[in-house]
Protein backbone atom coordinates (compact mmCIF):
# COMPACT_ATOMS: atom_id res chain seq x y z
CA UNK A 1 0.00 0.00 0.00
CA UNK A 2 1.22 2.98 -1.25
CA UNK A 3 0.12 6.62 -0.35
CA UNK A 4 1.31 9.29 -3.12
CA UNK A 5 0.49 12.78 -1.44
CA UNK A 6 1.87 13.10 2.39
CA UNK A 7 1.44 16.31 4.10
CA UNK A 8 5.30 15.95 6.23
CA UNK A 9 6.84 13.86 3.36
CA UNK A 10 7.90 11.76 6.62
CA UNK A 11 7.39 8.35 7.02
CA UNK A 12 6.09 7.69 10.25
CA UNK A 13 3.07 10.31 8.89
CA UNK A 14 2.81 7.02 5.93
CA UNK A 15 3.28 4.32 8.65
CA UNK A 16 0.26 5.68 10.41
CA UNK A 17 -1.68 5.64 7.49
CA UNK A 18 -1.22 2.31 6.94
CA UNK A 19 -1.65 1.15 10.23
CA UNK A 20 -5.46 3.40 10.05
CA UNK A 21 -6.07 1.41 6.88
CA UNK A 22 -4.74 -2.36 8.04
CA UNK A 23 -7.96 -2.05 10.58
CA UNK A 24 -10.30 -0.79 8.81
CA UNK A 25 -9.41 -3.67 5.89
CA UNK A 26 -9.57 -6.02 8.89
CA UNK A 27 -12.67 -4.81 9.73
CA UNK A 28 -14.15 -6.11 6.76
CA UNK A 29 -15.28 -9.65 8.13
CA UNK A 30 -16.99 -8.12 11.10
CA UNK A 31 -19.18 -6.49 8.52
CA UNK A 32 -19.85 -10.10 7.02
CA UNK A 33 -20.54 -11.20 10.48
CA UNK A 34 -23.21 -8.52 11.65
CA UNK A 35 -24.86 -9.03 8.42
CA UNK A 36 -24.91 -13.11 8.38
CA UNK A 37 -27.09 -12.58 12.17
CA UNK A 38 -29.29 -9.91 10.71
CA UNK A 39 -30.46 -12.31 7.59
CA UNK A 40 -30.38 -15.36 10.48
CA UNK A 41 -34.45 -16.78 9.37
CA UNK A 42 -34.72 -17.81 13.04
CA UNK A 43 -32.54 -16.68 15.83
CA UNK A 44 -33.37 -18.86 18.89
CA UNK A 45 -33.39 -22.71 17.18
CA UNK A 46 -30.28 -24.72 18.34
CA UNK A 47 -28.32 -24.03 14.60
CA UNK A 48 -28.51 -20.18 14.73
CA UNK A 49 -27.69 -20.18 18.55
CA UNK A 50 -24.23 -22.43 17.52
CA UNK A 51 -23.54 -19.78 14.70
CA UNK A 52 -23.86 -16.79 16.55
CA UNK A 53 -22.03 -17.71 19.29
CA UNK A 54 -19.49 -19.34 16.86
CA UNK A 55 -19.38 -15.81 15.34
CA UNK A 56 -18.98 -13.47 18.47
CA UNK A 57 -16.06 -15.46 19.21
CA UNK A 58 -14.84 -14.89 15.57
CA UNK A 59 -15.62 -11.12 16.16
CA UNK A 60 -13.51 -11.18 19.49
CA UNK A 61 -10.47 -12.53 17.71
CA UNK A 62 -11.08 -9.66 14.98
CA UNK A 63 -11.23 -7.19 17.72
CA UNK A 64 -8.26 -8.68 18.95
CA UNK A 65 -6.30 -8.18 15.66
CA UNK A 66 -7.42 -4.82 15.23
CA UNK A 67 -5.63 -3.80 18.64
CA UNK A 68 -3.08 -5.63 17.82
CA UNK A 69 -2.44 -3.29 14.33
CA UNK A 70 -2.86 0.03 16.53
CA UNK A 71 -0.04 -1.56 18.56
CA UNK A 72 2.15 -1.42 14.99
CA UNK A 73 1.95 2.36 15.09
CA UNK A 74 4.60 3.01 17.93
CA UNK A 75 7.54 1.11 15.97
CA UNK A 76 7.11 3.18 12.91
CA UNK A 77 5.57 6.68 13.69
CA UNK A 78 7.40 8.52 15.99
CA UNK A 79 4.91 10.81 18.62
CA UNK A 80 6.78 13.71 18.32
CA UNK A 81 7.12 13.72 14.35
CA UNK A 82 3.13 12.80 14.59
CA UNK A 83 2.12 15.65 16.71
CA UNK A 84 3.98 18.32 15.58
CA UNK A 85 4.40 17.44 11.55
CA UNK A 86 1.69 15.69 10.35
CA UNK A 87 -1.32 16.63 13.18
CA UNK A 88 -1.99 20.41 12.70
CA UNK A 89 -2.43 19.89 8.83
CA UNK A 90 -5.42 17.79 9.74
CA UNK A 91 -6.89 19.25 12.58
CA UNK A 92 -10.46 20.51 11.72
CA UNK A 93 -11.92 23.90 12.16
CA UNK A 94 -13.26 23.09 15.44
CA UNK A 95 -10.13 21.42 17.11
CA UNK A 96 -9.08 24.33 19.29
CA UNK A 97 -12.68 24.20 21.07
CA UNK A 98 -16.51 26.09 20.40
CA UNK A 99 -14.43 29.62 20.88
CA UNK A 100 -11.35 29.14 18.92
CA UNK A 101 -10.91 30.63 15.60
CA UNK A 102 -11.55 28.33 13.22
CA UNK A 103 -9.96 27.47 9.81
CA UNK A 104 -10.28 30.86 7.68
CA UNK A 105 -10.19 30.02 3.74
CA UNK A 106 -9.09 33.06 1.68
CA UNK A 107 -11.50 34.37 -0.97
CA UNK A 108 -14.42 31.98 0.47
CA UNK A 109 -17.57 34.06 2.03
CA UNK A 110 -17.75 33.08 5.42
CA UNK A 111 -15.56 30.55 5.87
CA UNK A 112 -14.92 31.20 9.40
CA UNK A 113 -18.42 29.87 9.98
CA UNK A 114 -18.02 26.40 8.00
CA UNK A 115 -18.10 23.17 10.15
CA UNK A 116 -14.91 21.32 9.17
CA UNK A 117 -14.10 18.58 11.55
CA UNK A 118 -10.81 17.12 11.63
CA UNK A 119 -10.65 13.32 10.39
CA UNK A 120 -11.53 11.42 13.48
CA UNK A 121 -11.24 7.03 14.73
CA UNK A 122 -14.38 8.32 15.30
CA UNK A 123 -15.26 8.55 11.52
CA UNK A 124 -15.05 5.33 10.87
CA UNK A 125 -18.09 3.06 9.74
CA UNK A 126 -17.31 -0.61 10.74
CA UNK A 127 -16.69 0.74 14.41
CA UNK A 128 -19.67 2.78 14.28
CA UNK A 129 -21.38 -0.82 13.09
CA UNK A 130 -19.55 -2.78 15.72
CA UNK A 131 -20.84 -0.31 18.57
CA UNK A 132 -24.28 -0.59 17.18
CA UNK A 133 -24.58 -4.30 16.83
CA UNK A 134 -22.83 -5.14 20.62
CA UNK A 135 -25.27 -2.09 21.64
CA UNK A 136 -22.43 -0.10 23.09
CA UNK A 137 -24.80 3.12 24.81
CA UNK A 138 -22.29 6.35 23.99
CA UNK A 139 -25.50 8.42 24.69
CA UNK A 140 -26.37 7.23 28.56
CA UNK A 141 -29.45 6.93 27.45
CA UNK A 142 -29.93 3.44 28.87
CA UNK A 143 -29.51 2.37 32.43
CA UNK A 144 -26.47 -0.22 32.87
CA UNK A 145 -24.00 -0.82 35.37
CA UNK A 146 -22.14 0.58 36.73
CA UNK A 147 -23.61 3.92 36.97
CA UNK A 148 -21.53 6.98 34.69
CA UNK A 149 -19.04 8.55 36.51
CA UNK A 150 -19.09 12.62 36.67
CA UNK A 151 -16.62 12.91 33.54
CA UNK A 152 -18.59 10.86 31.75
CA UNK A 153 -21.63 12.54 32.02
CA UNK A 154 -18.95 15.72 30.82
CA UNK A 155 -18.31 14.26 27.99
CA UNK A 156 -19.65 14.70 24.32
CA UNK A 157 -22.34 12.82 24.25
CA UNK A 158 -23.21 13.54 20.50
CA UNK A 159 -19.54 13.18 18.97
CA UNK A 160 -20.13 9.71 17.32
CA UNK A 161 -23.45 10.95 15.90
CA UNK A 162 -21.76 14.14 14.53
CA UNK A 163 -19.15 12.44 12.70
CA UNK A 164 -21.65 10.32 11.25
CA UNK A 165 -21.76 13.73 8.82
CA UNK A 166 -18.52 13.13 7.32
CA UNK A 167 -19.21 9.23 5.99
CA UNK A 168 -20.67 8.56 2.58
CA UNK A 169 -24.47 8.55 2.87
CA UNK A 170 -24.44 5.03 1.90
CA UNK A 171 -22.51 4.37 4.88
CA UNK A 172 -24.94 6.58 6.82
CA UNK A 173 -27.85 4.75 5.52
CA UNK A 174 -26.25 1.08 6.41
CA UNK A 175 -25.51 2.15 10.64
CA UNK A 176 -29.42 3.29 10.51
CA UNK A 177 -30.22 -0.20 8.67
CA UNK A 178 -28.34 -1.96 11.47
CA UNK A 179 -29.77 0.57 14.38
CA UNK A 180 -33.31 -0.64 13.07
CA UNK A 181 -32.83 -4.18 13.44
CA UNK A 182 -35.53 -6.15 15.49
CA UNK A 183 -33.54 -8.40 16.69
CA UNK A 184 -29.96 -6.89 18.59
CA UNK A 185 -27.48 -9.59 19.73
CA UNK A 186 -27.15 -8.52 23.59
CA UNK A 187 -31.00 -9.27 24.05
CA UNK A 188 -30.91 -12.65 22.48
CA UNK A 189 -27.81 -12.73 24.50
CA UNK A 190 -29.39 -11.87 27.82
CA UNK A 191 -32.06 -14.41 27.06
CA UNK A 192 -29.97 -17.39 25.73
CA UNK A 193 -27.24 -18.53 28.65
CA UNK A 194 -24.98 -19.82 25.99
CA UNK A 195 -24.63 -16.57 24.09
CA UNK A 196 -23.80 -14.41 27.33
CA UNK A 197 -20.46 -15.87 27.41
CA UNK A 198 -19.16 -15.18 23.77
CA UNK A 199 -21.03 -12.21 23.76
CA UNK A 200 -19.37 -10.70 26.69
CA UNK A 201 -15.84 -11.76 25.16
CA UNK A 202 -16.47 -9.61 22.05
CA UNK A 203 -17.42 -6.56 24.27
CA UNK A 204 -14.43 -7.11 26.48
CA UNK A 205 -12.29 -7.39 23.21
CA UNK A 206 -13.79 -3.91 21.96
CA UNK A 207 -12.88 -2.14 25.80
CA UNK A 208 -9.40 -3.83 25.20
CA UNK A 209 -9.12 -1.97 22.12
CA UNK A 210 -10.77 0.81 23.39
CA UNK A 211 -7.78 1.23 26.34
CA UNK A 212 -4.99 0.60 23.87
CA UNK A 213 -6.20 3.62 21.46
CA UNK A 214 -6.29 5.50 24.88
CA UNK A 215 -2.73 4.57 25.83
CA UNK A 216 -1.96 5.73 22.25
CA UNK A 217 -3.98 9.07 22.56
CA UNK A 218 -1.95 9.75 25.27
CA UNK A 219 1.25 9.06 23.98
CA UNK A 220 0.51 10.77 21.18
CA UNK A 221 -1.46 13.82 21.79
CA UNK A 222 -1.72 14.34 25.24
CA UNK A 223 1.89 14.15 26.27
CA UNK A 224 3.57 16.00 23.15
CA UNK A 225 1.24 18.66 24.26
CA UNK A 226 3.19 19.75 26.47
CA UNK A 227 6.40 18.85 24.39
CA UNK A 228 8.11 21.83 21.89
CA UNK A 229 8.60 21.66 18.31
CA UNK A 230 11.67 20.80 16.25
CA UNK A 231 12.98 24.00 14.77
CA UNK A 232 12.45 23.73 10.43
CA UNK A 233 10.48 21.19 11.15
CA UNK A 234 6.50 21.76 9.58
CA UNK A 235 6.05 25.20 9.09
CA UNK A 236 2.35 25.11 10.63
CA UNK A 237 3.96 23.89 14.05
CA UNK A 238 5.79 27.30 14.84
CA UNK A 239 1.99 28.87 13.70
CA UNK A 240 0.76 26.56 16.81
CA UNK A 241 3.66 26.97 19.45
CA UNK A 242 2.21 29.59 21.23
CA UNK A 243 -1.19 27.96 21.03
CA UNK A 244 0.14 24.70 22.40
CA UNK A 245 2.24 26.27 25.35
CA UNK A 246 -1.26 27.75 26.54
CA UNK A 247 -2.61 24.37 26.38
CA UNK A 248 0.38 22.71 28.45
CA UNK A 249 -0.18 25.42 31.14
CA UNK A 250 -3.82 24.27 31.88
CA UNK A 251 -5.37 27.28 29.99
CA UNK A 252 -7.02 24.67 27.95
CA UNK A 253 -7.51 21.00 27.67
CA UNK A 254 -5.83 18.71 24.98
CA UNK A 255 -8.47 18.29 21.89
CA UNK A 256 -8.72 15.50 19.44
CA UNK A 257 -8.51 16.69 15.63
CA UNK A 258 -12.56 17.00 15.84
CA UNK A 259 -12.13 19.21 18.99
CA UNK A 260 -13.29 17.28 20.92
CA UNK A 261 -11.88 16.91 24.42
CA UNK A 262 -9.86 14.21 24.21
CA UNK A 263 -9.66 11.76 27.66
CA UNK A 264 -13.23 12.39 28.74
CA UNK A 265 -14.05 11.50 25.45
CA UNK A 266 -11.90 8.28 24.99
CA UNK A 267 -12.72 7.44 28.64
CA UNK A 268 -16.17 8.03 28.45
CA UNK A 269 -16.18 5.42 24.78
CA UNK A 270 -14.16 2.75 26.90
CA UNK A 271 -16.77 3.00 30.32
CA UNK A 272 -19.90 2.56 27.41
CA UNK A 273 -18.34 -0.80 26.13
CA UNK A 274 -18.07 -1.77 29.73
CA UNK A 275 -21.01 -1.01 30.89
CA UNK A 276 -23.04 -3.51 28.21
CA UNK A 277 -21.21 -6.33 29.59
CA UNK A 278 -23.97 -9.03 30.61
CA UNK A 279 -24.53 -9.51 34.35
CA UNK A 280 -24.44 -13.25 35.27
CA UNK A 281 -28.20 -14.33 36.75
Amino acid sequence: MKFVNLFSGTEDERSFYVASARAELRGVEMLRIIDDYINLPNYTDLTSISKVSRDLSRLSGIIDDISEIFQTIRPTCDPHVFYWDVRPWFEGSDAKGPNGPGWIYEGVENSGELDLSGPSAGQSSVMHALDIFLDIDHTLRQRRYPAPTESNKRADHGFMARMRRYMPGRHREYLAYLAANPKPVRDLAQRIPTLREPYNTAVLALKRLRDQHMKIACLYVVTMSRSTPTRGGCPVSAMMERLETARASGKGPVRGTGGNELSLLLKAGRDATRRAVLKST
